[in-house]
């Protein structure tokens, strides 16, 4: 099922909200005109907000100083406009009336690639969002759109369908300037393939695999080759790129450092975190979670009993820990639905992101995507943790029929261990859509657990004399217990408290991308678009307030 495109221009984002609710046949009439719309369209002009609306909906809403649009970004939305109207009525089949092409056809026919008609949708191709009576959805393109969007980009048409994969004869063009710039500048492969991609009109990957290909065969003649450029990476340097990117080194310092392209870098940076995911066990959701669809998954996520949620704490010592698990927090029944419908909800739709990319292109937007879900879901989980950890400890207690205070330390932390297993367990095993309360599986889970320190005792046949636990033993971090897949996804934990000592604007960076206040975690394209600006240079100030952030931690 493609995934909802984002519309970036509120007013569009306005009039989606409203036509939601309007009737069916209403929608779909304004499809038609959004549609239409797309055509008479100059990027260059600027059209008043109420002028759009009543191009789409023939309505003219009385509006005192409506927005202008620019036209450009008014094409570029206006195709996602027009899908979340098709959702929004559930366009079928017969629903159409006219002659149609599914994207596979149509990228046949114009001799381009898939991804090439999905860019273009930004260019205003308007797709139409088929629902087939099996709930599923796939994206088609009428005549009448693709014979617009063929009138006026007839020239990016003609490259598109006319590109070709390099020939002998430019392959040997490449290879003779390239050995030029070697001998005459000095320039590394990297320079080289930049400077080529740009003469050429080809991609700089494009243009490396083809001076590699040439070493290759060179050296397997016994040639001279051009760059002596090395091989594959291996895992750990492979390991060791993205462990810097994530503490924002710039993708240029690798660049140089590797001597590989930019692209390849960052490739082999989403191929990384595309593995770190694919190898979690995000555990078990309800059947509801699994069938949500993006509509489903924001009604969930905007629910007015979410509310604001705080980091739970993770004492650094046992006994303030056993001191933080005594403490009786009472949850509030409508809350802990919806932190928990939530929570499933989270992990579900970053299970279905990371097993579309598995054998694939690993993609930045949905791994930041599922990489950003996860760490919500994880904020949400530790916090209804948090509410059952009384019920963890007393039922421990019960069963090793003593305080843990006045075990040894060791013995405490395996309890906690395997009572937080249980905790872990029952989180899985509550389904929020039904009737109920999370302390019912969780008592459940918890009381099937027997301590090691229990077997114990119950070998010996004894009461172990009881000791106290001394000040200073270390804690675990109880969070990772019950939601052990969150520390892949996780930022540096220095990062929270070296906010202080950093540049506040930086700082609100790092709070606003990574939940660290009361507010969830947010995608890179969440943080562009609330600062007004482009993924691309979001890109740069995360990474600028990740090296400021450590620096200040180790500083401090």
């Amino acid at each position: 099922m493609p995934p909802l495109p984002r519309i970036h221009t509120q007013s569009l984002v306005d009039l989606a909200e409203e036509l939601r609710f309007a009737p069916r046949g209403a929608v779909l009439r304004d499809i038609d005109r959004a549609e239409a719309l797309a055509g008479e369209l100059d990027p260059a002009l600027q059209y008043p907000a109420d002028w759009v609306v009543f191009r789409v909906t023939g309505y003219r809403p009385d509006m005192a100083d409506p927005a202008l649009i620019p036209g450009a970004a008014l094409v570029a939305d206006l195709s996602s406009l027009v899908e979340r109207l098709c959702d929004a009525a559930t366009l079928g089949a017969d629903d159409l009336g006219c002659a149609h092409a599914t994207a596979d056809a149509l990228a046949e026919r114009w001799s381009v690639s898939r991804k090439t008609l999905s860019r273009w949708r930004r260019r205003g191709l308007i797709a139409r969002r088929l629902h087939a009576p099996d709930g599923s959805t796939r994206l088609i393109f009428t005549e009448r759109a693709t014979a617009a969007f063929a009138a006026a980009n007839g020239a990016a048409l003609a490259r598109a369908s006319g590109f070709s994969r390099i020939d002998g004869v430019t392959e040997a063009r490449m290879v003779a300037r390239a050995r030029r710039y070697r001998e005459l500048l000095g320039l590394s492969v990297t320079q080289i393939t930049e400077r080529l991609a740009g003469r050429f009109d080809r991609s700089a990957e494009g243009v490396r695999q083809v001076l590699l290909r040439h070493d290759r065969e060179a050296a397997s003649r016994g040639e001279a080759v051009l760059f002596g450029e090395p091989g594959a990476l291996g895992a750990r340097a492979q390991r060791v790129i993205e462990r810097a990117w994530r503490r924002g080194i710039e993708p240029g310092e690798l660049v140089r450092r590797y001597g590989r392209t930019r692209a390849g870098i960052h490739r082999i940076i989403n191929e990384q975190r595309l593995r770190r995911l694919a190898a979690l066990d995000l555990g078990p959701v309800s059947p509801v979670a699994r069938g949500l669809d993006e509509r489903g998954v924001a009604e969930v996520l905007g629910a007015p009993a979410l509310g604001a949620v705080e980091a739970a704490p993770t004492p650094g010592d046992m006994t303030e820990l056993l001191v933080m698990m005594r403490a009786r927090v009472v949850p509030v029944g409508v809350q802990e639905r919806a932190w928990s419908r939530a929570e499933q909800a989270l992990r579900a739709r970053a299970s279905g992101l990371i097993a579309s990319m598995a054998g694939s292109h690993a993609d930045a937007g949905p791994l930041d995507r599922a990489e950003t879900d996860l760490r919500w879901a994880d904020r949400l989980r530790a916090a209804l943790a948090q509410t059952q950890l009384h019920l963890v400890l007393e039922t421990l207690e019960s069963t090793l029929g003593m305080e843990l205070a006045h075990v040894r330390g060791q013995d405490a932390l395996e309890a906690i261990a395997s009572g937080l297993a249980g905790l872990r367990a029952g989180l899985d095993a509550f389904d929020p859509w039904k009737s109920g309360r999370l302390a019912a599986p969780v008592g459940l889970m918890v009381s099937r657990v027997r301590p090691a320190l229990a077997q114990r005792e119950a070998g010996e046949g004894r009461q172990r004399a009881q000791v106290r636990i001394l000040a200073g033993t270390r804690a675990p971090d109880w969070t990772l217990l019950v939601s052990p897949w969150a520390g892949a996804v996780r930022p540096d934990r220095r990062l929270a408290g070296a906010r202080a000592a950093m540049d506040p604007g930086l700082a609100a960076v790092l709070t606003e991308r990574f939940g660290l206040d009361a507010g969830r975690a947010r995608t890179l394209e969440e943080v562009a678009a609330a600062r007004g600006t482009t993924i691309m240079q979001a890109g740069r100030l995360e990474r600028r307030a990740l090296r400021a952030g450590l620096a200040a931690a180790r500083g401090g």
